[in-house]
């Protein structure tokens, strides 16, 4: 082959749903059989830009929307894989479990964007524009696939529809089927009780906000007075209290939930499952109040760094205020959200426009030193995927535990195991997106999108900024220089890449040391002279 007759790129796509698979031979399966048809057709196979959706069913199409295959397709989207590129996979069932119209639309999506698709399994099927216009009955194949894994998948799901519905009857006769339970809560036995000291605090904050106090407001009012805070932690928060208002269970509503895609999926209520606290007049009355009259025209996002702006004292989020009098002029600033709420941080305040300056004036650094695929992302990744592994067997060992004796203990352990097996899963899914976050070519991509937006002209997309901005670094830090006077604050925005490395920005007037030497020097000599 000569040099002008590149080999076309293949990618393979991996996926397996459970951990059954993940610690079976599923993965390693379907790797071996991308590698051994490159080779056998002469296809140049990307082992560095690899899609894999670990433990994530195509069942609700969660891969086709946000997992590797979606990466994917946006990759594809965007030109950076190349139309006539092989995407391998082991067959169908892999791509899409989803409803027929759904699973058939991804399927055309794929080889309408000029990649030729291959199904590994068996006797390797190739599907592409080419192949299906000359031959239409690989469409009636493809459609056949895609019907029967969705039909088993339906099978699967019917039993654990079953498996609830038996757990529903039991909680509608009043039985706790769940160790976790609202903070004002306990179990007793088989049943729930109210801890009144902690009922009365959640009364309180309902009090409070029919009087019209907001939940900054409250939050401030029971820290100030040292009430407890639920679940250990030493401050109460806003989003606390928000969850408290808006958290059924005070008027004794159940929402149970089921595992799909490794999320909690939520299910029919369970009215008078807990013992209620509030009356259901006030609950609603408390909901009218954030419930809006009217459409209202969507917030525009404040500022590239809204969401992003975090302490470097306490580690909290910074949220913008408003200073300054219409007289003289009303300006942002950006100020750590405990300090706000007077929670003891000491931290500064700093103008929004000095940040927002100094990302734009400095972008070509903060382009150069974007940091390629890290290691880090992957260990982690190794590491959940392995306490997944060892939770899943503890799971099956109290599966047939309880079904040869329903002791109440282990059914409590079950529900423990369901819990951390979520916490587990979510964990998984965001390594796996910071992984795919790190990849050289997407990174590459959202820089240059990012530079674009914030030179492009003298109108700026802040909301598309601060996408961007979000999809590159998972925070950024503001830190103060101590020596500098807090009329002319200066300091350093470090950006925390996804891959975990940082990038310094300085911001505000730059410090001159030999300007600051001279200064030094010159006070010196009129104190010898006077």
């Amino acid at each position: 082959m000569t040099e002008t007759e590149k080999k076309p790129k293949a990618y393979s796509y991996l996926r397996f749903s459970t951990a059954d698979q993940a610690k079976g031979d599923s993965f390693r399966r379907q790797a071996a059989l991308a590698e051994d048809y490159a080779r056998r057709n002469g296809l140049d196979l990307d082992t560095e830009l690899t899609f894999e959706d670990r433990g994530i069913s195509a069942f609700s199409g969660r891969n086709r929307r946000k997992g590797a295959l979606r990466t994917f397709l946006d990759l594809v989207d965007e030109g950076i894989i190349p139309e006539g590129s092989y995407l391998l996979v082991e067959s169908l069932d892999r791509i899409s479990r989803e409803a027929i119209l759904e699973a058939q639309g991804t399927f055309l999506m794929i080889i309408n964007a000029g990649i030729t698709l291959v199904t590994l399994k068996g006797s390797p099927r190739v599907y592409s524009r080419e192949t299906v216009t000359a031959n239409p009955t690989d469409l009636l194949i493809s459609l056949i696939e895609l019907i029967r894994a969705r039909e088993e998948s339906e099978t699967k799901s019917g039993r654990i529809k079953a498996d609830w519905l038996k757990k529903r009857e039991r909680a509608a006769q009043g039985e706790a089927i769940t160790s976790q339970v609202p903070a004002w809560l306990r179990r007793d036995g088989k049943k729930l009780a109210v801890i009144p000291e902690r009922a009365e605090v959640v009364r309180r904050i309902f009090e409070l906000t029919l009087r019209g106090e907001g939940q900054h407001a409250i939050t401030s009012i029971l820290n100030k007075e040292g009430v407890p805070a639920f679940g250990g932690g030493r401050l109460w928060h806003r989003s606390y209290v928000k969850r408290v208002l808006e958290n059924p269970a005070v008027i004794g509503t159940f929402t149970p939930h089921r595992m799909v895609d490794g999320h909690r999926e939520p299910m029919e209520p369970i009215r008078s499952y807990f013992p209620a606290i509030i009356s259901p007049e006030t609950f609603e009355a408390v909901r009218a109040l954030d419930r809006p009259v009217g459409k209202a025209p969507p917030t525009a996002m404040a500022s590239i760094f809204s969401g992003l702006a975090k302490c470097e004292e306490c580690g909290g989020p910074m949220i913008r205020a408003r200073k300054g009098n219409t007289g003289r002029g009303l300006y942002y600033v950006f100020v750590c959200q405990g300090s706000k709420l007077g929670q003891g941080c000491e931290s500064r305040s700093v103008r929004q426009k000095t940040l927002e300056v100094t990302l734009i004036e400095n972008i070509d650094r903060f382009v150069m030193e974007a940091p390629s695929h890290d290691d880090e992302l992957t260990s982690a990744l190794d590491q959940v995927e392995t306490e997944i592994e060892v939770t899943q067997d503890l799971i099956e060992g109290l599966v047939e535990a309880i079904a040869t004796k329903r002791l109440p203990s282990l059914i409590t352990k079950l529900d423990e195991l369901e819990i951390r097996m979520a916490d587990l899963k979510d964990r998984q899914e965001q390594l796996a997106a910071d992984l795919r976050d790190t990849a050289k070519p997407v990174i590459s991509k959202r820089l240059v999108d990012l530079e674009a937006a914030l030179t492009g002209g003298d109108q700026i997309n802040i909301g598309r900024t601060n996408v961007l901005l979000r999809q590159l670094v998972d925070r950024a830090v503001i830190r103060f220089d101590r020596e500098a006077s807090r009329r002319k604050p200066r300091g350093q925005i470090e950006f925390v890449w996804k891959s975990g490395t940082s990038t310094y920005l300085r911001w505000g007037p730059l410090f001159d040391p030999v300007r600051r030497a001279r200064a030094a020097d010159s006070k010196s000599t009129l104190a010898v002279t006077s």
